[in-house]
């Protein structure tokens, strides 16, 4: 792992970034293919992404693979893997890891290439301690299909979306919905209800969980969730379902209490408290808008109802491009998220995707995709991740300028230390 130290030498008072590739092999050695979606553990000791390299570990799989590296040590391990390192594991799709790395789960079309040839997909928990990969849903009648899981801190609760009709009484017709299954009890509940117990009456999908299991977001085409559908046509928008209380409230509307249209790419606060999402829906907050679409990041306070939009310039100016994948600091200060606006932070962005980091005191924007030296990531950014401390950001890249020797002409995972 290529490390750029901080050093007294640094011209002026400014601290240089600390920046360093992450998606490289124990010994340093650079990926030989594309590294993406990277999710880093709480405590900030393990980061995990989907990887196409197959020199990062001896004898990797030629498959999309999931990686864990010990940001401590620099030791790299595939997660995707039985004890028996089950071949057919090999093919992985999205990923959660517990607060401290030692449950991995994950999704994957566990057959395509074994003895049933299954092509649906299903979910899968690694205990690294224990070195066991057990079936989220157990082994049996494995009929439909399972993604897109995110566990709880201590890797008790993992939620999940399926269209299977066997995981709770009554289970219906075969619709995805979002569900909580609890590992100790081995008991599941659907999550994608109105706040009456009802189903929801259309797709429901891509779970976001708090820390301790007791909210969970979701994305879904419903409009019977508690806010009314913004057009004639199903559009998706995010949800929070309280496990404790049984309520399930709408995350983003806009003032007049519509379901604001949202994509993939929201997130809760590990506390339950804070709501982030993008969307290109006018009208969430007051004062002036966008003449055209523009897609801005929003914060929703659960606890008191309050909107934020986080996605302007220091001077507060609406910024000149969209926004994507916002993600609150634990302690609520900070969000951050990628943009590709060119007048977001003083001097001006070049233009690519970056990296962005937002102090919801002062209004300061800073740009995080950049080097040591401090020139901006000359490629697309990503997906990103941020430890409990909110000081350790992980963040997928195409630039090649953001660490020296930087020449494998592919995707690279990235870790940014901040002060």
């Amino acid at each position: 792992m290529t490390a750029l130290p901080l050093s007294s030498a640094d011209a002026g008072t400014t601290a240089r970034p600390r920046i360093e590739r992450v998606s490289v092999a124990a010994d340093g050695t650079q990926g030989n293919g594309g590294s993406y979606a990277p999710v880093i553990s709480a405590d900030g000791h393990y980061a995990a992404f989907r990887s196409r390299a197959r020199n990062l570990i001896p004898g990797a799989p030629n498959a999309t693979t999931l990686y864990l590296k010990d940001l401590r040590t620099g030791a790299v391990e595939q997660a995707n893997v039985a004890k028996d390192a089950d071949p057919d594991l090999r093919w992985v799709y999205e990923f959660s890891l517990s607060a401290t790395g030692r449950y991995v789960a994950f999704s994957s079309t566990a057959e395509e290439n074994g003895p049933g040839h299954v092509l649906d997909k299903h979910i899968y928990v690694r205990d690294r301690l224990t070195g066991r990969t057990e079936p989220l849903l157990g082994a049996e009648n494995r009929k439909g299909r399972a993604t897109s899981p995110a566990i709880s801190a201590d890797g008790r609760y993992v939620a999940f979306a399926s269209d299977r009709t066997d995981l709770v009484p009554g289970g219906g017709t075969r619709q995805w919905d979002v569900y909580l299954r609890d590992r100790w009890k081995h008991t599941t509940r659907r999550v994608s209800v109105a706040s009456d117990g009802s189903r929801a009456n259309q797709l429901s999908d891509s779970p976001v969980i708090s820390a301790d299991g007791s909210r969970i977001g979701f994305e879904s085409l419903a409009d019977n969730l508690g806010a009314a559908r913004l057009h004639s046509w199903p559009e998706s928008s995010l949800y929070v379902h309280g496990m404790r209380t049984g309520r399930t409230r709408p995350a983003a509307v806009t003032r007049d209490g519509k379901a604001a249209s949202t994509v993939l790419e929201a997130s809760i606060s590990p506390d339950g408290r804070y709501a982030a999402f993008a969307t290109g829906t006018p009208g969430i907050v007051p004062g002036p808008g966008h003449d055209t679409v523009v897609w801005d990041c929003y914060v929703n306070d659960l606890r008191t109802g309050s909107v934020r939009r986080v996605s302007l310039a220091r001077d507060g100016s609406l910024t000149d491009g969209d926004c994507s994948h916002p993600v609150m600091s634990p302690d609520g200060h900070r969000v951050f998220f990628t943009s590709d606006a060119k007048n977001i932070v003083p001097g001006g962005s070049n233009g690519r995707r970056g990296v962005f980091v937002k102090d919801l005191r002062t209004g300061a924007v800073e740009r995080l995709d950049v080097s040591a030296e401090g020139a901006q990531g000359n490629g697309g950014a990503g997906s990103i991740a941020v430890d409990r401390s909110g000081r350790r950001l992980l963040f997928d890249s195409w630039a090649d300028n953001l660490v020296p020797g930087d020449t494998n002409d592919s995707g690279d995972v990235f870790l940014r230390r901040l002060p």
